[in-house]
C-alpha cells in the first residue's frame, strides 16, 4: 500500500511539473487516502493547492505535515507563504522563524521573512532577514533586489541603489531590479544619471509598462517633456486603460505649451476615473491656457466637488474667474483658499489683485500685506501693493514698495516699469526715465515701456530722444496709435 502511495506522490510530482496542478491534487489526495501519515504527500498537496490560489486549504495540508513531522522545515516555510498570501502575516513570520530556527541556512526561508516583514511595515527587521539569505548565497538576486525594497521604505536611498546595482550586476536581465533602481535614484534626485544608466531595462524588456512610465516620470522631473510624452505614449500603446499615465502626460504636455492635446489626454484619463480631482484640477488649467474660461471653472468645480479642502484648485479656480471679470467671485474663490490654509501667500496676492480690479484698493493693500507678512520675498506682492498705493496718491509709500519688490529680484521689469510712473507722478522724471531703462534693459521687446520712456524725454524737453523712443515703441507695436499721435507732437515741438 505504500508502495503505491509512493507512485501517486511521484504521479503528483510529475503533473506539478507540468503545471497541472489540478491533477497534481488528485494524486496527492489518493496518495493520502492510502497513507494518510505521509508527511511529504500533505506539504506537496499544500503547495499545488497554493499555486491553485487556494492559499487557506493550502495552509490546512501544511498544518498535517507539521503536525505529522514537527522538524519539516520546508513544509514550515510553505505554511508562511500561504499564510503571507491571504495576509496573515505575524502566523507567517511565526513559520519562517519555526523552519529557520530547523535550518538556519535555508536561504529562501530568509527572503520569505524579509518579504512578509516588509507586509507588516517591519522595514528594519526585513533588511536584517535578507541580510542572513545574502550572508548565505551572496549570489542571490532576489535577495538583493528585495533587501533594496526594504531599504528604500526606511529612506536609505543611496545603500538601496547599491543592492540593486548588485542585482543588476549578478541578472543583467532582471528588469524589476532595474526599475527599483531608477525609483531609488530619483528619489535621490539623480533624474538624469537614473534614465541614462537605467535604459538598459528598454533593451531587456520593451513592454514592460511600469518600466516606460517610470522613465516618463524621470524626463518629466528633468524637464525633457517632449521625451516623457514618448514615453507616456510607449506606456500607453502597451496599455491604454491607465488612468495615471494619460494625466502624467498631459501634464507634459502643458509643459510642452500643447495644451490642446493636455485636454485631449485629461479627458481621457477622466473618462478611466471620473473621481479623481487631481485630473479635473489640471484639466482646468489647460483650459485657462487655452483662454477656454468658463469651460476651465466648470472644470475646477468638478475638482472641488470631489475634494473640497484643496486650497489650490480654489486659487485657480479664482484666478480664472478673474480672467473673466467675476472679481466678487474670484474674491469668494480665494477665501475658500484662505480658510483652508490661512497662511498661503498666494491666496492673499491673487485676492488682492482680485480686489485691485474692483477698485477697493484699501482692502487690496491689506490682503498684499497678509501675503507679505507670510511670504516676505514675494516680489509680486510687494510690486502690486505699490501699485495698489499709486492709485489712492501714495507715491512715496508705493516708491518703497517697488524698491522692495527690486531689492528682492532685480530683473523684475514690472517692478521698474511701475516705478518709473509713480516717480513720473512725483514730477521726478529723469528717475522716471531712468527706472523705464532699466525696465528696458530686462525686456527690449515692451512697447508700453519705449512710450513711457518717451513721454519722460519729452516731458524734460528731450524731444530728439522722445522721438527715438516713440520709434521704437512703434516698431514693436505698429497699432500703438499713442505713440504714433505723441511722436508727431514731439516732432511739432522740436521744430
Amino acid at each position: 500500500m505504500r508502495d503505491r502511495a509512493y507512485q501517486f506522490i511521484n504521479e503528483g510530482n510529475d503533473f506539478a511539473g507540468l503545471d497541472q496542478y489540478s491533477e497534481a491534487v488528485d494524486s496527492y489526495d489518493k496518495a493520502i487516502a492510502l497513507n494518510p501519515v505521509d508527511a511529504v504527500a500533505w506539504n506537496n498537496r499544500g503547495v499545488v493547492l497554493d499555486n491553485l490560489g487556494r492559499s487557506s486549504e493550502a495552509v490546512t495540508s501544511y498544518d498535517k505535515a507539521v503536525t505529522l513531522n514537527p522538524d519539516y522545515s520546508e513544509a514550515w516555510n510553505n505554511r508562511g507563504v500561504a499564510l503571507d498570501n491571504i495576509g496573515r502575516y505575524s502566523e507567517a513570520v511565526t513559520s519562517f522563524d519555526k523552519a529557520v530556527t530547523l535550518n538556519p541556512y535555508f536561504t529562501e526561508v530568509w527572503i520569505n521573512r524579509g518579504n512578509t516583514l516588509v507586509n507588516l511595515g517591519r522595514y528594519s527587521e526585513a533588511v536584517a532577514s535578507y541580510e542572513k539569505a545574502i550572508a548565505l548565497n551572496p549570489d542571490d538576486t532576489v535577495a538583493w533586489n528585495n533587501h533594496g525594497v526594504a531599504l528604500e521604505y526606511l529612506a536609505r536611498y543611496a545603500e538601496a541603489v547599491t543592492s540593486y546595482d548588485k542585482a543588476v550586476t549578478l541578472n543583467p536581465d532582471y528588469t524589476n531590479a532595474w526599475n527599483n533602481r531608477r525609483n531609488a535614484l530619483s528619489q535621490l534626485g539623480r533624474y538624469s544619471y537614473e534614465v541614462d544608466t537605467g535604459d538598459e531595462v528598454f533593451t531587456l524588456k520593451s513592454d514592460d509598462v511600469d518600466a516606460w512610465i517610470n522613465r516618463g516620470n524621470m524626463l518629466d522631473n528633468l524637464g525633457r517633456y517632449a521625451e516623457a510624452v514618448v514615453s507616456y505614449d510607449n506606456a500607453i500603446a502597451l496599455t491604454s486603460d491607465g488612468a495615471d499615465v494619460w494625466d502624467n502626460r498631459g501634464n507634459a504636455l502643458s509643459q510642452l505649451g500643447r495644451y490642446s492635446e493636455a485636454v485631449d489626454s485629461f479627458n481621457k484619463a477622466i473618462a478611466l476615473n471620473p473621481d479623481d480631482a487631481d485630473i479635473w484640477n489640471n484639466r482646468g488649467v489647460a483650459l485657462d491656457k487655452l483662454g477656454r474660461y468658463s469651460e476651465a471653472v466648470a472644470s475646477y468645480y468638478k475638482a472641488i466637488t470631489i475634494n473640497p479642502n484643496n486650497a489650490g484648485v480654489w486659487i485657480n479656480r479664482g484666478n480664472t474667474l478673474d480672467k473673466l471679470g467675476r472679481y466678487l467671485d474670484a474674491v469668494a474663490s480665494y477665501d475658500k483658499a484662505i480658510a483652508i490654509n490661512p497662511v498661503s501667500a498666494d491666496a492673499w496676492n491673487k485676492r488682492g489683485v482680485a480686489l485691485h480690479h474692483l477698485g477697493w484698493y484699501s482692502e487690496a493693500i491689506t490682503a498684499y500685506d497678509k501675503a507679505i507678512a507670510n511670504n516676505p520675498v514675494s516680489s509680486d506682492a510687494w510690486n502690486n501693493r505699490g501699485y495698489a498705493l499709486g492709485n489712492l496718491g501714495k507715491y512715496a509709500d508705493a516708491l518703497d514698495s517697488f524698491d522692495e519688490a527690486i531689492a528682492i529680484n532685480p530683473d523684475d521689469a514690472k517692478a521698474w516699469y511701475s516705478r518709473g510712473f509713480v516717480l513720473y507722478s512725483m514730477g521726478q522724471y529723469i528717475d522716471g526715465i531712468d527706472s523705464f531703462d532699466k525696465a528696458i534693459t530686462i525686456n527690449p521687446d515692451d512697447a508700453n515701456a519705449w512710450y513711457a520712456r518717451g513721454f519722460g524725454q519729452f516731458k524734460i524737453g528731450e524731444y530728439t530722444d522722445a522721438i527715438a523712443s516713440y520709434d521704437r515703441a512703434i516698431t514693436i507695436n505698429p497699432d500703438f496709435t499713442e505713440a504714433r499721435e505723441n511722436r508727431e507732437i514731439a516732432l511739432q515741438r522740436k521744430k
